[in-house]
Parts: structure tokens; C-alpha cells; sequence
């Protein structure tokens, strides 16, 4: 029983972190929030209470979270921020280096994100736009280069971009996924509500509001 009690003592030994081959969708979700969670803190130690408190996530799914890393233990008053922080980045490849975005789709969704600050201090940069429709691509202003979709590849090529948020039409979605797959995009953030079909080396991430607002209703009616 103390065994499997001491996989969820809170503190990181400083010989570092052994990542299991796979963690579940939910539990990667959670981490990658709570690395983005810590960042903002200033405490130097915090428990996984004062993790429930902040995120609405019971302790003890934090805790069995945190195991999943099989992070090495010590003490039990408290995660060290800065190690726990360290050991996400680490285990998830969360880098500070510059990664190249792409947005795919200037309709109303792909304009209003033109215009969006919210990565800005972030590793992640936005340095190029695409659309079908070339007209827009020359009347449409940005800070930085709008291209016609038929220079797809090419540019990301030459920009060395690694992901996509894909903001195109359904009928078009499908098609557009492949190519940005074939041409080298890591991941794509999936705007539109259909379900894409890529290979293994391409991750989507779904953002639809329609798929958000269904996921909540089927919560809601259990």
C-alpha cells in the first residue's frame, strides 16, 4: 500500500523525469494546461489542492495525472513549481524556441483571427496566411504574408512552418488536411466542424464550435 501511495508524493527528485510511452488524450490535455497554469504563478511550491482550487480538477486526478510522468518523489508538502513546470516542458516537448504557424482559410474565422493577440509572447508565430480566393489574399491586411492556396507547399516549405489552423470551408477541409499533411504539418488546430482524416505524424487538435458546444450537451444529458 505505501508503494503505491508513494506515486503520488509531490515533489521532484532532481534526478529528473522518465515519460511513459503513452498518456491518455484527457491526461496530456490536463498537463499541457497545468505547465500553462504554472507559468503564471509566483509560489514557489503547490499542492495538488491548490491545483483543484485553480482548475476545478480533484486532487486526486491530478496527482494520478502527475504519476503518469513517473516523476520521482520526496517529500509530500508540495510540488516544487519550477521543477514540476520544467519536468511538463520536458515531457511534451513544450519548447521557447520559435514554431512557425500557418492560417489556412480567410474567411470571417480565418479574418478574425488576422487579428488575434492571443499567442503573441508565445513560442508560436504566425507568418503566413492562405486562401482559395486570390482577390482576398490582395485585399485583406496583415502583418505578415497572404498567399493564394496553390502556393500552399512551397511556402511552407520555405518558411519551415509546423502548424496549421485550418479555417476553410467543410467541403474544402478534408482536402486542404491531406495536403498540409503531405507537405510536413506537425499539427493542425481544426476550426471547421468535420472530422479530418491524416496520418499518424500529423495531430489535430478540434476547436469547432459546433464539436464543442455537441461535446457539452452530451456531458450535460450524461
Amino acid at each position: 500500500m505505501l508503494k503505491k501511495q508513494s506515486v503520488f508524493c509531490e515533489n521532484i527528485h532532481s534526478s529528473g523525469v522518465k515519460v511513459m510511452k503513452t498518456i491518455p488524450g484527457p491526461s496530456k490535455r490536463r498537463l499541457v494546461l497545468l505547465e500553462r497554469l504554472l507559468a503564471g504563478l509566483k509560489e514557489k511550491t503547490i499542492t495538488s489542492q491548490r491545483i483543484e482550487e485553480l482548475t476545478g480538477w480533484s486532487a486526486a486526478v491530478v496527482r494520478r495525472d502527475i504519476s503518469l510522468l513517473e516523476v520521482k518523489c520526496g517529500a509530500s508538502n508540495g510540488y516544487k513549481t519550477e521543477e514540476l513546470k520544467e519536468a511538463l516542458c520536458r515531457a511534451f516537448n513544450i519548447s521557447k524556441e520559435l514554431q512557425k504557424c500557418c492560417i489556412v482559410g480567410l474567411g470571417r474565422m480565418g479574418q478574425v483571427l488576422l487579428d488575434n493577440m492571443e499567442i503573441e509572447g508565445s513560442p508560436f508565430k504566425i507568418v503566413a496566411g492562405f486562401d482559395s480566393n486570390v482577390n482576398r489574399t490582395e485585399v485583406l491586411r496583415s502583418v505578415f504574408p497572404l498567399h493564394p492556396t496553390t502556393m500552399l507547399e512551397s511556402v511552407i516549405k520555405s518558411e519551415g512552418i509546423a502548424f496549421a489552423i485550418l479555417t476553410v470551408n467543410p467541403e474544402e477541409a478534408q482536402s486542404t488536411a491531406a495536403r498540409l499533411a503531405a507537405c510536413g504539418i506537425k499539427g493542425i488546430v481544426n476550426y471547421t466542424p468535420c472530422v479530418l482524416s491524416v496520418p499518424s505524424s500529423t495531430n489535430v487538435e478540434n476547436v469547432s464550435l459546433l464539436t464543442a458546444l455537441e461535446t457539452l450537451s452530451a456531458w450535460q444529458n450524461g
